[in-house]
């Protein structure tokens, strides 16, 4: 019987193998950052979408509260992104129509991605009147190269939903 030496036991790896397992790894941190950056943009329309959201049902409910007028102005162009709300004033105002330099600036958000309208009225704006009712209906989405699950507000006077946008049209979920 033979007995195999101490060199023979301790054998190591090969420059092969470890280049081999190197590149294997190598692969795999690519597809895992590739998979992180469009997960984390489908994260940031996401984010966006649901801050309008509650930003708009903040103004729908102030309106109720206050008895006012409440008015959302959106950027749809560019650069800078963004929407506004505004608190009609009471007297001398308070009219329910809206006046950049009497009505109050209650919130303004900037976002990353472009915001397109498609309203009944054709304008990017509308407003909650003191029952809480928008005086105008449509779609309002985020536009991003990623396929978030929200990415999509549809307004109807008595209703506001989020949604997914898929083949033209707003899914509400």
């Amino acid at each position: 019987m033979r007995s195999k030496s101490d060199n023979e036991c301790r054998r190591g790896f090969t420059l092969v193998e470890i280049l081999t397992a190197i590149a294997i790894l190598g692969i795999l941190v690519v597809l895992a950052v590739g998979n992180f950056g469009g997960m984390n943009e489908k994260y940031k329309v996401e984010a966006e979408t649901k801050q309008f959201y509650a930003d708009l049902m903040d103004a729908r409910g102030r309106a109720m509260q206050r008895n006012r007028w409440f008015f959302v102005r959106i950027a749809t162009t560019g650069p800078g992104y963004g929407y506004m709300t505004y608190e009609d004033r009471p007297l001398p105002d308070g009219d329910g129509v809206f006046d950049n330099t009497v009505d109050a600036l209650a919130a303004s958000v900037t976002v990353r991605h472009p915001i397109i309208t498609v309203l009944a009225g054709g304008s990017p704006n509308f407003g909650f009147n003191r029952n809480g009712i928008a005086n105008d209906n449509g779609t309002i989405r985020f536009v991003s190269t990623a396929q978030p699950d929200y990415n999509c507000i549809t307004i109807n006077p008595t209703r506001i939903k989020m949604g997914q946008y898929v083949g033209g049209t707003c899914v509400e979920k």
